[in-house]
Protein backbone atom coordinates (compact mmCIF):
# COMPACT_ATOMS: atom_id res chain seq x y z
CA UNK A 1 0.00 0.00 0.00
CA UNK A 2 1.46 3.44 -1.26
CA UNK A 3 1.21 6.06 1.58
CA UNK A 4 -2.37 7.71 0.14
CA UNK A 5 -3.65 4.27 0.42
CA UNK A 6 -4.85 3.87 -3.01
CA UNK A 7 -3.19 0.74 -4.30
CA UNK A 8 -1.68 1.82 -8.03
CA UNK A 9 -3.15 0.01 -10.97
CA UNK A 10 -1.51 -2.60 -12.79
CA UNK A 11 -2.66 -3.27 -16.93
CA UNK A 12 -3.32 -7.18 -17.07
CA UNK A 13 -1.24 -6.94 -20.34
CA UNK A 14 1.79 -5.35 -19.19
CA UNK A 15 2.15 -7.67 -15.68
CA UNK A 16 1.59 -11.37 -18.53
CA UNK A 17 4.38 -10.33 -20.41
CA UNK A 18 6.46 -9.52 -17.51
CA UNK A 19 5.78 -12.94 -16.51
CA UNK A 20 6.33 -14.59 -19.66
CA UNK A 21 9.89 -12.77 -19.87
CA UNK A 22 10.81 -13.79 -16.31
CA UNK A 23 9.82 -17.40 -17.77
CA UNK A 24 12.06 -16.98 -20.59
CA UNK A 25 14.89 -15.64 -17.82
CA UNK A 26 14.36 -18.86 -15.47
CA UNK A 27 14.33 -21.31 -18.37
CA UNK A 28 17.87 -19.84 -19.77
CA UNK A 29 19.06 -19.82 -16.53
CA UNK A 30 18.01 -23.32 -15.79
CA UNK A 31 19.95 -24.86 -19.04
CA UNK A 32 23.33 -22.25 -17.56
CA UNK A 33 23.62 -23.53 -14.13
CA UNK A 34 22.73 -26.43 -11.58
CA UNK A 35 18.99 -26.11 -9.82
CA UNK A 36 20.56 -24.71 -6.51
CA UNK A 37 22.39 -21.98 -8.54
CA UNK A 38 21.83 -18.48 -6.61
CA UNK A 39 20.31 -17.54 -10.24
CA UNK A 40 18.19 -20.08 -10.40
CA UNK A 41 16.84 -19.93 -7.37
CA UNK A 42 16.18 -16.25 -7.79
CA UNK A 43 14.74 -16.82 -11.14
CA UNK A 44 12.19 -19.11 -9.59
CA UNK A 45 11.51 -16.17 -6.80
CA UNK A 46 11.14 -13.42 -9.90
CA UNK A 47 8.29 -16.07 -11.97
CA UNK A 48 6.61 -16.25 -8.32
CA UNK A 49 6.63 -13.26 -7.36
CA UNK A 50 5.20 -11.77 -10.93
CA UNK A 51 2.67 -14.58 -10.80
CA UNK A 52 1.03 -13.11 -7.93
CA UNK A 53 1.26 -9.67 -9.18
CA UNK A 54 -0.76 -10.94 -12.10
CA UNK A 55 -3.85 -13.27 -9.92
CA UNK A 56 -4.14 -10.19 -7.82
CA UNK A 57 -4.45 -7.84 -10.77
CA UNK A 58 -7.20 -10.19 -12.74
CA UNK A 59 -8.70 -11.28 -9.30
CA UNK A 60 -8.01 -14.72 -10.09
CA UNK A 61 -6.72 -17.93 -8.62
CA UNK A 62 -4.65 -18.76 -11.03
CA UNK A 63 -2.85 -17.74 -14.39
CA UNK A 64 -3.84 -19.16 -17.84
CA UNK A 65 -0.84 -18.79 -20.48
CA UNK A 66 -1.97 -19.70 -24.29
CA UNK A 67 0.25 -20.31 -26.92
CA UNK A 68 -1.15 -20.15 -30.64
CA UNK A 69 0.51 -19.43 -34.26
CA UNK A 70 3.99 -19.07 -32.19
CA UNK A 71 2.56 -15.73 -30.23
CA UNK A 72 1.80 -15.80 -26.25
CA UNK A 73 -1.65 -15.70 -25.70
CA UNK A 74 -3.47 -14.12 -22.06
CA UNK A 75 -6.81 -13.58 -21.72
CA UNK A 76 -7.81 -13.60 -25.53
CA UNK A 77 -5.07 -11.12 -26.33
CA UNK A 78 -1.53 -12.12 -28.01
CA UNK A 79 1.71 -10.63 -26.21
CA UNK A 80 3.43 -9.51 -29.10
CA UNK A 81 6.88 -7.85 -27.00
CA UNK A 82 6.48 -10.80 -24.53
CA UNK A 83 6.32 -13.33 -27.68
CA UNK A 84 9.41 -12.22 -29.87
CA UNK A 85 11.73 -13.12 -26.96
CA UNK A 86 9.97 -16.77 -25.82
CA UNK A 87 10.62 -19.09 -29.22
CA UNK A 88 12.43 -21.54 -27.00
CA UNK A 89 9.04 -21.92 -24.44
CA UNK A 90 6.67 -22.05 -27.01
CA UNK A 91 8.64 -24.54 -28.91
CA UNK A 92 9.11 -26.82 -25.24
CA UNK A 93 5.35 -26.64 -24.97
CA UNK A 94 4.62 -27.25 -28.56
CA UNK A 95 7.30 -30.75 -28.01
CA UNK A 96 4.12 -31.84 -25.71
CA UNK A 97 1.50 -31.01 -27.60
CA UNK A 98 0.24 -28.54 -25.61
CA UNK A 99 -1.04 -25.09 -25.73
CA UNK A 100 -0.19 -23.22 -22.53
CA UNK A 101 0.31 -23.21 -19.03
CA UNK A 102 -1.84 -22.73 -16.00
CA UNK A 103 -0.20 -21.47 -12.54
CA UNK A 104 -2.36 -21.80 -9.22
CA UNK A 105 -1.35 -19.55 -6.76
CA UNK A 106 0.78 -20.10 -3.99
CA UNK A 107 3.20 -21.95 -6.58
CA UNK A 108 6.10 -23.49 -4.57
CA UNK A 109 9.74 -22.86 -6.08
CA UNK A 110 9.87 -26.08 -6.02
CA UNK A 111 7.02 -27.03 -8.13
CA UNK A 112 7.97 -24.85 -10.44
CA UNK A 113 11.92 -26.29 -10.71
CA UNK A 114 10.21 -29.19 -11.60
CA UNK A 115 8.22 -27.59 -14.31
CA UNK A 116 11.22 -25.83 -15.43
CA UNK A 117 12.49 -29.76 -15.68
CA UNK A 118 9.86 -31.32 -17.76
CA UNK A 119 10.70 -28.26 -20.28
CA UNK A 120 13.72 -28.40 -21.22
CA UNK A 121 13.72 -32.26 -21.38
CA UNK A 122 13.14 -34.13 -24.27
CA UNK A 123 9.85 -36.25 -24.14
CA UNK A 124 9.70 -39.87 -24.27
CA UNK A 125 8.03 -41.41 -27.33
CA UNK A 126 4.61 -41.12 -27.44
CA UNK A 127 4.50 -38.63 -24.36
CA UNK A 128 2.01 -35.87 -24.53
CA UNK A 129 0.70 -32.78 -21.99
CA UNK A 130 -1.24 -35.16 -20.06
CA UNK A 131 1.93 -37.71 -19.80
CA UNK A 132 3.80 -34.49 -18.68
CA UNK A 133 0.91 -33.49 -16.23
CA UNK A 134 0.96 -36.88 -14.88
CA UNK A 135 4.71 -37.03 -14.47
CA UNK A 136 4.62 -33.70 -12.62
CA UNK A 137 2.03 -34.64 -10.10
CA UNK A 138 3.93 -37.41 -9.61
CA UNK A 139 7.11 -35.39 -8.69
CA UNK A 140 4.78 -33.44 -6.05
CA UNK A 141 4.44 -30.64 -8.56
CA UNK A 142 0.28 -29.85 -8.43
CA UNK A 143 0.08 -26.22 -9.02
CA UNK A 144 1.46 -25.92 -12.13
CA UNK A 145 0.00 -27.90 -15.59
CA UNK A 146 0.24 -27.82 -19.33
CA UNK A 147 -2.66 -26.97 -21.04
CA UNK A 148 -4.57 -28.69 -24.01
CA UNK A 149 -4.28 -27.19 -27.35
CA UNK A 150 -5.42 -23.48 -27.09
CA UNK A 151 -8.95 -22.76 -29.38
CA UNK A 152 -10.29 -18.89 -28.61
CA UNK A 153 -13.47 -18.60 -27.20
CA UNK A 154 -16.88 -19.15 -28.99
CA UNK A 155 -17.69 -15.88 -31.10
CA UNK A 156 -14.08 -14.48 -30.51
CA UNK A 157 -11.57 -13.43 -32.96
CA UNK A 158 -8.46 -15.64 -33.16
CA UNK A 159 -6.62 -12.60 -31.46
CA UNK A 160 -3.23 -14.42 -32.07
CA UNK A 161 -3.92 -15.17 -35.88
CA UNK A 162 -5.28 -11.57 -35.97
CA UNK A 163 -2.09 -10.05 -34.52
CA UNK A 164 0.52 -12.31 -36.28
CA UNK A 165 -1.20 -12.30 -39.76
CA UNK A 166 1.18 -8.80 -41.06
CA UNK A 167 3.63 -9.25 -38.78
CA UNK A 168 4.23 -12.99 -38.58
CA UNK A 169 7.11 -13.56 -41.11
CA UNK A 170 8.87 -10.93 -39.02
CA UNK A 171 7.95 -12.41 -35.25
CA UNK A 172 9.14 -15.73 -36.22
CA UNK A 173 12.44 -14.62 -37.66
CA UNK A 174 12.68 -12.01 -34.32
CA UNK A 175 12.07 -15.27 -31.98
CA UNK A 176 14.87 -17.11 -34.38
CA UNK A 177 17.48 -14.65 -33.20
CA UNK A 178 16.80 -14.18 -30.19
CA UNK A 179 16.28 -17.59 -30.02
CA UNK A 180 20.10 -18.28 -31.21
CA UNK A 181 21.28 -15.14 -28.92
CA UNK A 182 20.40 -17.11 -25.82
CA UNK A 183 22.17 -20.33 -26.88
CA UNK A 184 25.20 -18.46 -27.81
CA UNK A 185 24.74 -16.86 -23.86
CA UNK A 186 24.68 -20.49 -23.21
CA UNK A 187 27.41 -21.79 -24.77
CA UNK A 188 29.69 -18.54 -23.40
CA UNK A 189 28.41 -18.85 -19.67
CA UNK A 190 29.92 -22.67 -20.37
CA UNK A 191 33.28 -22.00 -21.52
CA UNK A 192 32.19 -23.22 -24.55
CA UNK A 193 32.81 -21.86 -28.14
CA UNK A 194 30.39 -19.46 -30.66
CA UNK A 195 29.19 -21.43 -33.98
CA UNK A 196 29.45 -18.41 -36.00
CA UNK A 197 27.45 -19.75 -39.41
CA UNK A 198 24.09 -19.69 -37.68
CA UNK A 199 24.80 -16.17 -36.51
CA UNK A 200 25.59 -14.69 -39.66
CA UNK A 201 22.19 -16.88 -41.30
CA UNK A 202 20.11 -15.12 -39.55
CA UNK A 203 21.66 -11.64 -40.00
CA UNK A 204 20.98 -12.75 -43.90
CA UNK A 205 17.99 -13.48 -43.04
CA UNK A 206 16.86 -10.51 -41.11
CA UNK A 207 18.33 -8.70 -44.15
CA UNK A 208 16.13 -10.18 -46.64
CA UNK A 209 13.53 -9.49 -44.61
CA UNK A 210 15.06 -5.77 -45.01
CA UNK A 211 14.93 -6.35 -48.39
CA UNK A 212 11.54 -7.41 -48.93
CA UNK A 213 8.88 -6.13 -46.82
CA UNK A 214 10.59 -4.40 -44.10
CA UNK A 215 8.30 -2.31 -42.39
CA UNK A 216 7.42 -5.26 -40.15
CA UNK A 217 10.44 -6.10 -38.77
CA UNK A 218 11.37 -2.46 -38.20
CA UNK A 219 8.42 -1.99 -36.43
CA UNK A 220 9.31 -4.85 -34.29
CA UNK A 221 12.12 -3.25 -34.00
CA UNK A 222 10.52 -0.71 -32.15
CA UNK A 223 8.96 -2.79 -29.28
CA UNK A 224 10.31 -1.06 -26.10
CA UNK A 225 9.82 -4.14 -24.02
CA UNK A 226 12.75 -4.67 -21.67
CA UNK A 227 13.86 -8.83 -21.99
CA UNK A 228 15.88 -10.32 -18.71
CA UNK A 229 18.64 -10.80 -21.08
CA UNK A 230 19.03 -8.11 -23.34
CA UNK A 231 18.66 -10.58 -26.66
CA UNK A 232 15.87 -8.33 -27.77
CA UNK A 233 18.42 -5.44 -27.52
CA UNK A 234 20.95 -7.27 -29.89
CA UNK A 235 18.44 -7.88 -32.09
CA UNK A 236 17.25 -4.80 -32.70
CA UNK A 237 20.62 -3.23 -32.74
CA UNK A 238 21.12 -5.27 -35.69
CA UNK A 239 17.99 -4.41 -37.32
CA UNK A 240 18.63 -0.89 -37.04
CA UNK A 241 22.32 -1.03 -38.36
CA UNK A 242 21.25 -3.12 -41.71
CA UNK A 243 18.48 -1.07 -42.35
CA UNK A 244 21.00 2.27 -41.85
CA UNK A 245 23.96 0.15 -43.83
CA UNK A 246 21.76 -0.54 -46.58
CA UNK A 247 21.86 3.12 -47.79
CA UNK A 248 25.36 2.94 -47.34
CA UNK A 249 26.35 0.31 -49.26
CA UNK A 250 25.03 -2.22 -51.48
CA UNK A 251 27.58 -4.59 -50.98
CA UNK A 252 25.60 -7.52 -49.14
CA UNK A 253 28.79 -9.56 -47.94
CA UNK A 254 29.21 -6.23 -46.00
CA UNK A 255 25.72 -5.80 -44.60
CA UNK A 256 25.52 -9.34 -43.16
CA UNK A 257 29.07 -8.96 -41.79
CA UNK A 258 27.57 -5.62 -40.32
CA UNK A 259 24.62 -7.53 -39.30
CA UNK A 260 26.70 -10.43 -37.61
CA UNK A 261 28.89 -7.66 -35.80
CA UNK A 262 25.92 -5.96 -34.37
CA UNK A 263 24.48 -9.22 -33.18
CA UNK A 264 27.23 -10.11 -31.16
CA UNK A 265 28.31 -6.48 -30.60
CA UNK A 266 27.25 -7.24 -26.16
CA UNK A 267 28.17 -10.87 -26.21
CA UNK A 268 30.45 -10.04 -23.36
CA UNK A 269 27.57 -9.00 -21.47
CA UNK A 270 27.34 -13.10 -21.12
CA UNK A 271 30.63 -12.75 -18.50
CA UNK A 272 29.21 -9.76 -16.03
CA UNK A 273 28.00 -11.20 -13.19
CA UNK A 274 23.50 -10.99 -13.88
CA UNK A 275 23.00 -9.02 -10.67
CA UNK A 276 25.08 -6.32 -11.47
CA UNK A 277 23.43 -6.66 -15.59
CA UNK A 278 19.82 -5.98 -14.46
CA UNK A 279 20.49 -4.36 -11.45
CA UNK A 280 17.50 -1.79 -10.81
CA UNK A 281 19.72 0.65 -8.84
CA UNK A 282 22.60 3.05 -10.19
CA UNK A 283 25.63 0.91 -10.02
CA UNK A 284 27.94 1.83 -7.93
CA UNK A 285 31.63 2.70 -9.08
CA UNK A 286 32.96 -0.59 -8.67
CA UNK A 287 29.92 -2.36 -10.12
CA UNK A 288 30.31 0.34 -12.78
CA UNK A 289 34.21 -0.76 -13.83
CA UNK A 290 32.82 -4.63 -14.11
CA UNK A 291 29.84 -3.28 -16.55
CA UNK A 292 32.16 -1.78 -18.79
CA UNK A 293 34.52 -4.71 -18.80
CA UNK A 294 31.77 -6.59 -21.07
CA UNK A 295 33.65 -4.64 -24.29
CA UNK A 296 36.86 -6.50 -24.07
CA UNK A 297 35.62 -9.13 -22.54
CA UNK A 298 33.20 -9.97 -25.55
CA UNK A 299 36.96 -8.48 -27.27
CA UNK A 300 38.50 -11.57 -25.93
CA UNK A 301 35.92 -14.36 -26.48
CA UNK A 302 35.57 -13.60 -29.90
CA UNK A 303 39.89 -13.62 -30.10
CA UNK A 304 39.63 -16.66 -29.22
CA UNK A 305 38.07 -18.25 -32.26
CA UNK A 306 40.30 -18.46 -35.00
CA UNK A 307 37.02 -18.18 -37.46
CA UNK A 308 35.60 -14.67 -35.96
CA UNK A 309 35.38 -11.50 -38.59
CA UNK A 310 37.85 -8.62 -37.49
CA UNK A 311 35.01 -6.65 -37.71
CA UNK A 312 32.70 -7.83 -34.91
CA UNK A 313 35.45 -8.19 -32.49
CA UNK A 314 36.11 -4.59 -33.39
CA UNK A 315 32.22 -3.59 -32.57
CA UNK A 316 32.91 -5.70 -29.45
CA UNK A 317 35.82 -3.96 -28.04
CA UNK A 318 34.64 -0.46 -29.65
CA UNK A 319 30.83 0.45 -29.15
CA UNK A 320 31.33 2.33 -26.32
CA UNK A 321 34.79 4.04 -27.39
CA UNK A 322 34.25 7.71 -29.06
CA UNK A 323 35.86 8.62 -32.33
CA UNK A 324 38.57 10.20 -30.60
CA UNK A 325 39.89 7.54 -28.88
CA UNK A 326 37.95 8.32 -25.58
CA UNK A 327 34.99 6.40 -23.72
CA UNK A 328 36.09 2.63 -22.49
CA UNK A 329 38.13 0.10 -23.00
CA UNK A 330 41.49 2.57 -22.71
CA UNK A 331 44.05 1.72 -24.93
CA UNK A 332 47.82 2.67 -24.65
CA UNK A 333 48.04 3.48 -28.13
CA UNK A 334 45.45 5.89 -30.24
CA UNK A 335 43.08 3.52 -31.41
CA UNK A 336 40.38 5.25 -33.95
CA UNK A 337 37.00 3.28 -34.36
CA UNK A 338 35.92 1.86 -37.83
CA UNK A 339 33.01 2.94 -39.56
CA UNK A 340 30.99 -0.21 -38.81
CA UNK A 341 31.61 -0.20 -35.01
CA UNK A 342 30.37 3.38 -35.67
CA UNK A 343 27.48 1.93 -37.25
CA UNK A 344 26.60 -0.55 -34.34
CA UNK A 345 27.47 2.07 -31.54
CA UNK A 346 24.75 5.09 -32.90
CA UNK A 347 21.86 1.93 -33.23
CA UNK A 348 23.42 0.75 -29.35
CA UNK A 349 22.93 4.59 -27.81
CA UNK A 350 19.43 4.94 -30.21
CA UNK A 351 18.17 1.65 -29.08
CA UNK A 352 19.14 2.02 -25.72
CA UNK A 353 17.34 5.54 -25.61
CA UNK A 354 14.29 4.76 -26.64
CA UNK A 355 13.99 1.24 -24.85
CA UNK A 356 12.50 0.43 -21.73
CA UNK A 357 14.89 -0.79 -18.90
CA UNK A 358 14.07 -1.49 -15.15
CA UNK A 359 15.61 1.88 -14.52
CA UNK A 360 13.86 3.83 -16.73
CA UNK A 361 10.83 4.78 -19.47
CA UNK A 362 11.57 4.73 -22.93
CA UNK A 363 12.77 7.70 -24.73
CA UNK A 364 10.86 9.37 -27.78
CA UNK A 365 12.96 8.89 -30.71
CA UNK A 366 12.84 13.07 -31.13
CA UNK A 367 14.36 13.45 -27.62
CA UNK A 368 16.75 10.74 -28.58
CA UNK A 369 18.10 12.39 -31.64
CA UNK A 370 18.54 15.50 -29.43
CA UNK A 371 20.51 13.64 -26.72
CA UNK A 372 22.60 12.13 -29.48
CA UNK A 373 23.27 15.17 -31.55
CA UNK A 374 24.17 17.08 -27.90
CA UNK A 375 26.87 14.56 -27.42
CA UNK A 376 29.44 16.07 -30.12
CA UNK A 377 31.91 14.24 -30.94
CA UNK A 378 31.22 10.99 -28.65
CA UNK A 379 29.42 9.98 -32.21
CA UNK A 380 30.36 10.01 -35.57
CA UNK A 381 28.12 13.55 -36.27
CA UNK A 382 28.12 12.98 -39.80
CA UNK A 383 27.03 9.29 -39.41
CA UNK A 384 24.32 10.34 -37.01
CA UNK A 385 23.28 12.86 -39.30
CA UNK A 386 22.49 10.52 -42.20
CA UNK A 387 21.21 7.92 -39.18
CA UNK A 388 18.74 10.45 -38.57
CA UNK A 389 17.66 10.70 -42.45
CA UNK A 390 17.41 6.91 -42.76
CA UNK A 391 15.69 6.01 -39.94
CA UNK A 392 13.42 8.66 -39.84
CA UNK A 393 11.95 11.61 -37.52
CA UNK A 394 9.23 9.35 -36.46
CA UNK A 395 10.60 6.14 -37.25
CA UNK A 396 8.90 3.38 -38.21
CA UNK A 397 7.11 1.39 -35.83
CA UNK A 398 5.78 4.42 -33.92
CA UNK A 399 2.69 5.22 -32.41
CA UNK A 400 1.74 8.58 -33.39
CA UNK A 401 -1.49 11.27 -32.61
CA UNK A 402 -2.14 13.22 -36.15
CA UNK A 403 -3.87 16.54 -35.86
CA UNK A 404 -7.44 15.70 -36.38
CA UNK A 405 -6.60 13.53 -33.52
CA UNK A 406 -6.88 10.05 -34.90
CA UNK A 407 -4.10 7.74 -33.41
CA UNK A 408 -1.63 5.89 -36.39
CA UNK A 409 1.13 3.77 -36.29
CA UNK A 410 4.01 4.60 -38.42
CA UNK A 411 4.49 2.16 -41.05
CA UNK A 412 7.22 3.57 -44.07
CA UNK A 413 9.39 7.11 -44.37
CA UNK A 414 7.62 8.95 -47.10
CA UNK A 415 9.11 11.74 -49.40
CA UNK A 416 8.50 14.45 -46.75
CA UNK A 417 10.50 13.47 -42.99
CA UNK A 418 7.89 15.09 -41.19
CA UNK A 419 4.97 13.03 -43.20
CA UNK A 420 6.04 9.48 -43.38
CA UNK A 421 3.27 6.93 -44.34
CA UNK A 422 0.95 5.59 -41.13
CA UNK A 423 -1.70 3.20 -40.58
CA UNK A 424 -4.94 4.92 -38.88
CA UNK A 425 -6.17 2.86 -36.10
CA UNK A 426 -9.05 4.46 -34.80
CA UNK A 427 -11.17 5.56 -37.51
CA UNK A 428 -11.86 5.52 -41.15
CA UNK A 429 -10.25 7.30 -43.68
CA UNK A 430 -11.06 10.64 -45.25
CA UNK A 431 -13.10 9.65 -48.07
CA UNK A 432 -10.95 12.24 -50.33
CA UNK A 433 -8.19 10.52 -49.39
CA UNK A 434 -5.85 8.47 -51.77
CA UNK A 435 -4.87 5.34 -49.78
CA UNK A 436 -2.01 3.12 -50.81
CA UNK A 437 -4.34 -0.14 -50.46
CA UNK A 438 -2.13 -3.12 -49.59
CA UNK A 439 -3.65 -6.62 -49.10
CA UNK A 440 -2.70 -7.34 -45.30
CA UNK A 441 -3.07 -3.16 -44.71
CA UNK A 442 -5.79 -1.29 -46.34
CA UNK A 443 -5.47 1.55 -44.19
CA UNK A 444 -1.94 2.46 -44.89
CA UNK A 445 -2.36 6.64 -45.78
CA UNK A 446 0.99 8.82 -46.78
CA UNK A 447 0.85 11.91 -44.87
CA UNK A 448 2.73 13.55 -47.59
CA UNK A 449 0.24 12.91 -49.93
CA UNK A 450 -3.37 14.01 -48.37
CA UNK A 451 -5.75 16.34 -50.21
CA UNK A 452 -8.10 16.80 -47.91
CA UNK A 453 -8.19 18.62 -44.47
CA UNK A 454 -7.51 16.94 -41.33
CA UNK A 455 -5.27 13.75 -41.02
CA UNK A 456 -2.74 15.83 -42.72
CA UNK A 457 0.46 15.74 -39.80
CA UNK A 458 1.37 14.39 -37.11
CA UNK A 459 0.81 16.40 -33.79
CA UNK A 460 3.18 14.58 -31.16
CA UNK A 461 4.46 10.53 -30.51
CA UNK A 462 2.57 8.59 -27.98
CA UNK A 463 3.54 6.23 -25.74
CA UNK A 464 2.41 2.75 -25.99
CA UNK A 465 0.24 3.19 -22.49
CA UNK A 466 -1.30 6.36 -24.61
CA UNK A 467 -2.14 4.80 -27.42
CA UNK A 468 -4.03 1.75 -25.29
CA UNK A 469 -5.65 4.27 -23.29
CA UNK A 470 -7.07 6.27 -26.34
CA UNK A 471 -7.75 2.86 -28.05
CA UNK A 472 -10.01 2.05 -25.19
CA UNK A 473 -7.65 -1.01 -24.21
CA UNK A 474 -6.78 -2.45 -27.58
CA UNK A 475 -3.00 -2.16 -27.92
CA UNK A 476 -2.34 -2.33 -32.06
CA UNK A 477 0.49 -4.35 -32.87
Amino acid sequence: MNPHGIEPVVDLATAATVLVDELVAALVNARIYEARHPRVQDSLAAVRRQLDVLADAAGEHGVHLAIAEGMVVYAERPLLGASLGAARLIAALQQWGAGGLHFDRGLEATELAELLAALTARPRPGADFQQCNADLLARGCRRARLLAPYVPEAGTADAANQAAGPLRVGVRSYQAVIDLLQNVTVSVCRGGRIDFAPVQAQAEQLLKQLDGKGEPLLGLARQDQYDAFTFGHSVRVAILSMHFARALTQDRDLLIRIGTAALLHDVGKSLIPFEILHSTQLLTEEERRLMNRHAELGAECLLCHDDADPLAIAAAFGHHRTPGGGGYPRTVHPHETDMVTDIVKICDVFEALTAARPYKPPMSPIRAYRVMLAMGDKLNRRLLRRFVEVNGIYPTGQLVELDDGSVALVREQGADPLRPKVALLDQEPCPDVDLDVEAEDPQILDLAAVPCAGARAILRELTPDEARQRLGGRMPT
